[in-house]
């Protein structure tokens, strides 16, 4: 009987101290509060991030970058004795008597897409307090897009489908609905920026491949797309098909190179045998 007791007790403080954790948590959370919590501009804008806090001995605010599956990293600090922070294009601006600074991120691009936390600490040795965390997302400039479908298939096999989507606007399309046929398994990668620099334009690009003679590719352009404007309108994209087939020109050229090096070597044993008679007479 003890015994339960005992457990039944130890089982009530792990509960209470739990609950007591979770209630420290959170009220550090809100003693640093940032906002917007989503923010999503467009490429060359200045995302504005704001951060709050509560209590006025805080005189030292970093703030930190974290990239999805990677830790935060450490950007830029400011000390409550200045009001302004620069470094390249991050500037911190600081209002102590309203307890609030904000980070400014001078022409975003792309790839300053990622989750950013403002912290606060008290230099003479509390602990460091963290907010939420501002998630951002920076999307691609395209000027006059174009989409366009470009679909390998295998001769071989109808099961089996890679596509690739190019130059569509960051608003143009969600991603996320990317699907094939019914029953079908679509496997797609994150959005990626193709930056042209021979042409002087950049664009969006996305790979998708699955177990279908299509993986998703008409599917994605082939249906009224919602865009920023909230307007539906239909996007009539090119669809353009190739095989896995090899090039006629390229296995010609590869037969040549090979036939010619055996010539080489023939010539070259040719060239040393004829020397070691020589030699031997």
């Amino acid at each position: 009987m003890n015994k339960i007791l005992e457990a039944s007790f130890l089982i009530l403080c792990l509960q209470v101290d739990w609950v007591s954790g979770q209630q420290k948590e959170k009220s550090d959370q809100e003693q640093v509060k940032q906002s917007p919590q989503p923010l999503t501009v467009q490429e060359g804008e200045i995302p504005i991030l704001n951060c709050s806090y509560e209590k006025s001995a805080f005189d030292y605010f970093p703030w930190y970058r974290q990239y999805p599956g990677k830790g935060p990293a450490f950007l830029i600090a400011i000390h409550s004795v200045v009001n302004e922070m620069k470094d390249g294009r991050l500037t911190i601006f600081l209002n102590k008597s309203a307890k609030q600074l904000s980070l400014h991120i001078a022409t975003s691009q792309p790839g300053d897409s990622a989750t950013y936390f403002c912290a606060a600490e008290q230099t003479s040795g509390s602990k460091m307090i963290f907010g939420k965390g501002t998630q951002l997302t920076v999307q691609l400039e395209v000027k006059d897009p174009n989409p366009t479908v470009y679909q390998l298939r295998s001769p071989q096999s109808s099961d089996t489908s890679v596509c690739l989507f190019t130059d569509f606007d960051s608003n143009q399309v969600n991603m996320e609905k990317i699907m094939g046929s019914e029953g079908s398994t679509v496997h797609k990668t994150n959005s990626t920026v193709l930056n042209m620099e021979i042409l002087g334009s950049k664009s969006n690009g996305i790979v998708t491949w699955g177990n279908t003679s299509d993986a998703g590719c008409e599917y994605t352009f082939n249906e009224t797309i919602p865009f920023a404007s909230s307007l539906e309108i239909s996007c009539n994209a090119k669809l353009v098909e190739k095989s896995f087939e090899t090039d006629i020109n390229l296995n010609s050229q590869n037969l040549s190179v090979i036939v010619f090096r055996i010539l080489l070597l023939k010539v070259v044993g040719f060239n040393l045998l004829m020397t070691l008679r020589l030699w031997s007479s």
